[in-house]
């Protein structure tokens, strides 16, 4: 039964991941408005992979690294259109002498490789995996969980070099006001020390409340009480105070 979904729902790295884990077989095919790409797989690890965005092919990678001259490509590929696509090209370029097995499989393990990388970048299309499909194998088998962790490790460099461009930081908006860097250390040892020697750090004196005062009533007067009335100078007689 073929396994049909939106990418938008399931990325291709998780899809992948659930084919390695159960070790299936078969071919998944990445169809979307631009162009369709396929991975061939078998018991979980990667034969192959094709993207239409990639127009790198198979003797330009040779010819990059080295291996091969524009005239011995142009001489295989002569040799690959009398054959009608029988054989391979790079079965073509060994048997001329010009490559050896290893550079060819390097070659399509590169070109296989960054293939994946860029199919695993999509998220707008849809995937059906076909188990009952035979994969076809190119001589190469790749390991999923490997791919996978170069993929990752891809996705957190552009993510890094986007902030870096942006001005952001991985440890969010704040991170950079909120480290303590050297100046900000001795500005926060100066400010300690100052608190220190001016006492702030002291506890305060409550402050001073007066009590309340009650309503007493006024004491009572004592009554005035005159016992003799003496003079130094009487009046004279006939005269009354």
């Amino acid at each position: 039964m073929s396994l049909v979904g939106s990418l938008h729902d399931l990325p291709l790295p998780e899809l992948l991941s659930i084919i390695a884990l159960g070790q299936k077989s078969g071919i998944i095919t990445i169809q979307a408005d631009a162009g369709s790409g396929q991975i061939h797989v078998r018991a979980g690890r990667i034969l192959q992979a094709s993207d239409p965005f990639r127009d790198e092919r198979f003797g330009e990678i040779l010819m990059k690294r080295g291996k091969v001259t524009l005239a011995d490509l142009e001489t295989a590929l002569e040799t690959q259109e009398h054959s009608r696509g029988a054989l391979r090209l790079g079965k073509i370029l060994i048997d001329m002498g010009k490559i050896t097995r290893a550079d060819q499989d390097m070659a399509i393990v590169y070109q296989t490789t960054e293939a994946v990388y860029d199919l695993c970048t999509w998220s707008v299309g849809y995937f059906q995996f076909d188990p009952h499909l035979t994969p076809d194998s190119i001589g190469i088998e790749l390991p999923i969980h490997t791919v996978l962790e170069e993929v990752r490790r891809r996705e957190r460099a552009g993510e890094k070099a986007r902030r870096a461009g942006t001005g952001e930081s991985d440890e969010g908006p704040l991170h950079e006001r909120r480290a303590l860097t050297p100046d900000k250390l001795e500005l926060l040892r100066l400010s300690r020390a100052f608190r220190k020697r001016t006492g702030e750090f002291q506890p305060e004196p409550a402050p001073f409340r007066p009590e309340p005062v009650q309503d007493q009533a006024p004491p009572e007067e004592e009554p005035l009480e005159i016992t003799e009335l003496e003079l130094s100078n009487p009046p004279p007689e006939g005269e009354s105070l």
